[in-house]
C-alpha cells in the first residue's frame, strides 16, 4: 500500500541552514553597525551584500578558511581588526570589477573601511574558541515558541536537552511546556521525520552544489518517475507553505533560494 504524504492531510515543518552563509553574515551585520547610511538601507540592501559574500565565499573558499584560521574568527582581537578587514578585501580585488560583483564587493569596501577607523567589528571579539556555531539550540527554541500550542517531538539530543531544561519560557503569564525528547527507535513518526530530513538534506545540497545551468541541464534530463518525484516533493513544500509560512524556514542565501524557485518554473513550464 501507498502512503503519500501529498494526498493526506499532513504538512511538513523544517529548518534548513547553509552553515557557510550563516557562518560569514556576522561580518556584515557587523560592519553596517558602524555605518548610519548602511543601517538605513534596509533588510532587502543588506540582504544582497551577504549574498554577494557568500558567492565570492564560494569560489574563495581555501581563502577563506585561511582567513578565519589565520586571524581565530569570529573571535578576532581587537588589535587584529584592522588587518583582517584589509585580508578580506584583498580577496575582493579579482572580482570587484566585474558587472556581477561591483556594486556589492564595492560597497561592502565601503563600509568595512568605515569600521577599520572604529576598529570595530561587532561580532564576538576576544574569544577564547574559534568557534563557528556552538550549537543549534535556538533551532529548537524557535518552534517551542513560535508554534507554543502544538505538542514537539524531538529526536534524543542529550545536549540539547539539557540546555533547554535550563529555560523557562513564558507566554502570558505561563510557562510553555510543549515538547518532549524520544529515541527514535521507538517511534515511527520521528523514523519517517528523519527519512524526511535526509531527503531535504540531499536536495539542498544539490542545490547548494550545482549552478543554475547545471540544474536545468539535469532537469531535462530526467525520468517521467524522477520528474514525478520532484513534483511530490515540491507540491508538498508548496501546500505546507500555504497552510503556514512558518513551517518551512530556511536560512540561506538569496543565490541559492533563487535555485528552488527556478526547479519550480522549470516544473510549471513542463506540466
Amino acid at each position: 500500500m501507498k502512503y503519500l504524504l501529498s494526498d493526506n492531510d499532513l504538512y511538513i515543518h523544517y529548518s534548513s541552514l547553509n552553515i557557510l552563509y550563516w557562518s560569514i553574515v556576522d561580518i556584515v551585520d557587523s560592519a553596517i553597525m558602524n555605518s548610519e547610511v548602511a543601517m538605513q538601507l534596509g533588510s532587502d540592501y543588506h540582504k544582497f551584500l551577504k549574498n554577494d559574500l557568500y558567492k565570492l565565499a564560494k569560489l574563495e573558499i581555501e581563502s577563506f578558511q585561511e582567513l578565519f584560521y589565520n586571524f581565530n574568527y569570529p573571535n578576532i582581537k581587537k588589535e587584529s581588526v584592522s588587518e583582517f578587514i584589509q585580508e578580506l578585501t584583498s580577496i575582493f580585488d579579482e572580482y570587484i570589477d566585474t558587472p556581477e560583483f561591483h556594486f556589492g564587493l564595492e560597497s561592502l569596501r565601503q563600509i568595512l573601511k568605515e569600521a577599520n577607523k572604529k576598529n570595530s567589528l561587532l561580532f564576538r571579539m576576544d574569544g577564547k574558541e574559534p568557534v563557528l556555531i556552538n550549537n543549534f539550540l535556538e533551532f529548537y527554541l524557535r518552534a517551542i515558541y513560535l508554534f507554543n500550542n502544538s505538542n514537539h517531538i524531538f529526536d534524543n539530543e542529550a545536549t540539547i536537552s539539557k540546555m533547554l531544561a535550563k529555560y523557562k519560557i513564558i507566554d502570558e503569564g505561563k510557562e510553555i511546556k510543549n515538547y518532549a525528547f524520544v529515541d527514535s527507535q521507538g517511534d515511527l513518526f520521528v523514523q519517517a521525520s528523519d527519512v524526511f530530513v535526509g531527503l531535504m538534506g540531499k536536495f539542498t545540497n544539490y542545490i547548494n552544489t550545482n549552478s543554475r545551468d547545471k540544474i536545468i541541464s539535469d532537469f531535462n534530463s530526467l525520468s517521467e518517475k524522477q520528474l514525478k518525484n520532484i513534483d511530490s516533493l515540491i507540491n508538498l513544500l508548496d501546500k505546507s507553505h500555504k497552510k503556514n509560512i512558518g513551517f518551512l524556514h530556511w536560512i540561506d542565501a538569496y543565490e541559492e533560494q533563487a535555485k528552488i524557485n527556478l526547479i519550480c518554473e522549470i516544473r510549471r513550464n513542463h506540466t
